[in-house]
């Protein structure tokens, strides 16, 4: 895995080195060493080193870069990427980085409901230590403790509550959380 990232990052910089000779035009000064990454395609090596976790690959791009806010055409972001994958070196460096770990996907989904659905309480302990409200909600209202007891993670669920997660709030829909360990009869 780690080749094909590292021969990736490699294709992603060339590629970069490309458009940018191309966009230039001709008779006009070339790149030089020190290229700085942007776009669309080094955005998605960032997104597959986050998957990976990576952090080698995610810390090169980031210092080549590549914004550490980039995001995908589902909102996504590394960090809720690193976070879903339960990559806490990962979500360690992206934070360090100036990652917002409060920001959402296109749905509203964070980093912090990515890693309670999946389970990952290392991730979880980590992003609770940051200024984020601990019910953060998505646009259906739903939270991360919702979603770790639509799941029946009870170590994120008992972990949620002590960082203070509220268990009678409810979404749009009316749900608390354990109405939504109820519909998956837990």
């Amino acid at each position: 895995m780690r080749a094909k990232l590292t021969m990736a990052l490699a294709a992603a910089c060339a590629l970069l080195l490309a458009w940018q000779v191309e966009r230039a035009g001709p008779g006009a000064p070339q790149p030089q060493a020190g290229l700085t990454l942007t776009g669309d395609a080094a955005a998605g090596y960032l997104f597959d080193a986050a998957r990976a976790g990576d952090v080698e690959v995610l810390a090169g791009l980031l210092d080549a870069g590549v914004p550490v806010e980039a995001r995908d055409a589902k909102g996504y972001s590394a960090l809720i990427l690193a976070a879903y994958h339960g990559h806490l070196p990962a979500v360690e460096l992206l934070l360090a980085r100036g990652a917002d770990a409060c920001a959402g996907d296109a749905r509203g989904n964070t980093a912090m409901m990515g890693a309670a659905f999946k389970g990952y309480e290392t991730v979880v302990t980590r992003l609770g230590k940051e200024a984020c409200a601990v019910d953060q909600a998505n646009q259906q209202g739903r939270t991360a403790l919702m979603f770790a007891s639509l799941v029946g993670k009870t170590g994120i669920i008992r972990l949620l509550e002590d960082l203070g997660a509220d268990a009678s709030r409810r979404d749009t829909e009316g749900r608390t959380a354990d109405d939504w360990a109820r519909t998956q009869g837990l």
